[in-house]
């Protein structure tokens, strides 16, 4: 009998094809954040044709502002990222975003992006979206209350002064309050490159002198000092380690000989990307001896406006949790066994390359 003939290599034009006969909207991205491909249904949904899109930047696209973070967080992380955006043939929909990192061989080249709208026209509520769009309707009124206020406070007499300075101080509460869900409703746009994040805790430590939760706080440093750098966003970094040492200072109020510890080393665990590579790990903990998170709270910590302080919002360790998994990486808080709470966050090593050495 003979033998059954060898298929044929898949081609470029077989394989173009076959996405083109995909039912929902597919986008590939390149490393640089460009249009590689669209198909038919992403033509449709963008309003673009193939060959207006292809070299342009992804966020040229109508409506498409956000595709290039989500696309960039899969490259980067080389594992599927999953995210829900306003549509952009109809703001009122919300798409769901399916990012994969895109490989040719071992190398990861780019991203594949499949967007699926509602099916029959259904209109779903997106927390995120109605975030963005709450945001920004509230932001211009309040900015001219504000604006008065401050004025009114400056020209006013007596008991009318007073009031105009606390509509001018809640209005900028207000405003802060705001920009924290325009910060939880956009994908957290990353500048990655090779960070010392010693450096960083090094700013982080200067900066919450400055708070008055630290006056009598012992700060304690425990850094690994061969730790590589990590692949991330020094300013985003900051910020979510800021937080974290925020949250421990006010953990720590009014406690007997309050100690904060910031340790650093090379994290036991380790990621393993969309490649079946492992990827190394930093960690990066800060432990308070304070009384701790409740266990209740605990399992609600990363959600938005679940919290245990008398003014705060809520927003910070959603914030905080966005920026991390946009790094590829995670965040964990827990309740110390002898007493008090530690935050670790867990970031890619920068090793000289988007996944590392094979470490498998």
């Amino acid at each position: 009998m003979a033998a059954s003939a060898k298929p044929a290599a898949l081609t470029a034009a077989l394989a173009r094809a076959a996405v083109d006969s995909v039912g929902d909207a597919i986008l590939l991205v390149s490393a640089g954040g460009a249009v590689l491909h669209l198909n038919p249904p992403a033509e449709e949904l963008f309003g673009r044709s193939r060959e207006q899109s292809v070299g342009q930047p992804v966020r040229m696209l109508p409506g498409a502002e956000s595709l290039g973070a989500v696309a960039e967080r899969a490259r980067r992380s080389q594992e599927t990222q999953a995210s829900y955006l306003p549509s952009p043939a109809d703001r009122s929909l919300v798409i769901s975003v399916e990012a994969s990192p895109l490989f040719d061989g071992s190398s990861c080249v780019g991203s594949v992006l499949v967007l699926r709208p509602p099916r029959g026209g259904e209109r779903t509520l997106d927390f995120e979206a109605l975030a963005a769009g709450l945001a920004h309707e509230i932001k211009n009124p309040l900015a001219g209350l504000q604006g008065s206020a401050e004025l009114l406070a400056r020209e006013a007499e007596g008991s009318a002064r007073d009031y105009a300075q606390v509509i001018a101080r809640e209005a900028r509460r207000v405003d802060g309050l705001v920009r924290e869900l325009l910060d939880l409703a956009r994908p957290a746009a990353l500048h990655i490159a090779p960070v010392d994040i010693h450096q960083v805790l090094g700013d982080v430590r200067v900066l919450a002198r400055g708070v008055p939760a630290a006056e009598g706080v012992t700060i304690v440093e425990r850094f690994d000092p061969s730790l590589p750098h990590v692949s991330g966003d020094d300013e985003k970094l900051t910020q979510v380690i800021l937080n974290l040492v925020r949250n421990a200072l006010d953990a720590l109020a009014g406690r007997p000989n309050p100690q904060l510890v910031i340790e650093t080393a090379v994290a036991t665990q380790r990621v393993r990307t969309a490649s079946g590579r492992t990827r190394p790990l930093a960690r990066v903990s800060v432990k308070d001896n304070g009384p701790g998170i409740h266990e209740a709270m605990l399992s609600r910590l990363f959600t938005p406006f679940a919290t245990s302080k008398p003014n705060g919002t809520g927003l910070g360790l959603a914030i905080s949790r966005r920026i991390i998994d946009a790094h590829g990486g995670r965040i964990e808080v827990r309740n110390r066994s002898g007493g008090g709470c530690e935050a670790s966050l867990y970031l890619p090593l920068d090793l000289g390359g988007p996944a590392g050495p094979d470490l498998a």
